[in-house]
């Protein structure tokens, strides 16, 4: 927990920077041309996905840390990962990025609000987030290394040009790193927490996947926005999660549902990606 506090920020913050390289202001622009798809993708990160949080912390049983975990990780933006799994996909790139960049730059805004609108829901009180001091941080340490990304990628964009697929696979890893860390530092707590979440979180999953696929197929046309939209519902920011989380709260439990989510996601990913052969299906 403690590498988590100090170094996590840091780890964070490259990955944010990361992101903000990916995004071309024309290609974003062009998402915008026609926003149906990019409108349906921030509903089902902003609003589906906390929803089915809600649903399940309310219909299953769960210790209070678990509940608290399980919400803080689907309010999470995506995982900048999702734009290179969209890749893989044959994806909309563009409206991945966009929905990827859009959700992280209002994390700030997003994540404490809907934190006391969750405690005050099922707990009827607030956690004592020092609302504007924990928004500072999370403008620092998430938002404001998007903004620095794009900047560069706009003012310097022929030294950033080679070396962005390089700082994508980098991010990755440190993404890896944090998570691992994470793991081994509380290996001995998460085997005893993970027969009381891991089922959860694996039905949580398969909700968040069943809902994104359902609005997909009703409300987008094209199969790349779909499998866009569908991956970026999927993939959330963990190591986001793990630093957000680590802010506020001192107790491992909070982190347990985070990073049993963090593994299986990819489980869930492969196997999407590897059932994608009747494209015109998927």
């Amino acid at each position: 927990m403690e590498f988590v506090k100090l170094v996590g920020p840091f780890g964070v913050f490259f990955i944010m920077f990361a992101l903000g390289l990916n995004l071309n202001i024309k290609r974003f622009l062009r998402v915008f041309k026609n926003p149906k798809n990019f409108i349906v993708g921030v509903i089902c990160q902003i609003a589906i996905l906390p929803i089915i949080g809600l649903i399940v912390i309310s219909l299953l049983p769960m210790d209070k840390e678990f509940q608290i975990g399980v919400f803080l990780l689907l309010i999470m933006p995506s995982a900048a990962m999702s734009n290179y799994a969209t890749r893989i996909a044959d994806g909309n790139v563009p409206l991945s990025i966009c929905l990827t960049s859009i959700c992280a730059l209002f994390s700030f805004i997003t994540v404490p609000i809907y934190l006391n609108l969750f405690s005050n829901f099922l707990y009827n009180q607030s956690f004592d987030l020092q609302l504007f001091t924990f928004s500072i941080k999370t403008f620092l340490f998430i938002t404001m290394p998007v903004f620095i990304g794009i900047y560069c990628r706009e003012k310097f964009s022929n030294f950033f040009k080679n070396l962005t697929f390089t700082l994508d696979r980098l991010a990755f890893v440190i993404f890896l790193i944090i998570v691992f860390i994470a793991i081994y530092t509380e290996k001995d707590n998460l085997v005893n927490y993970f027969d009381d979440v891991g089922v959860i979180m694996s039905l949580i999953l398969a909700l968040v996947f069943a809902s994104s696929f359902l609005i997909t197929q009703i409300f987008i046309d094209d199969i790349p926005s779909k499998r866009a939209i569908r991956i970026e519902a999927l993939l959330q920011n963990g190591a986001m999660g793990f630093v957000v989380g680590a802010l506020i709260f001192s107790e491992i439990q909070y982190l347990v549902p985070i990073t049993i989510y963090a593994l299986l996601q990819y489980c869930f990913l492969l196997f999407y990606i590897g059932n994608m052969n009747l494209k015109s299906k998927f």
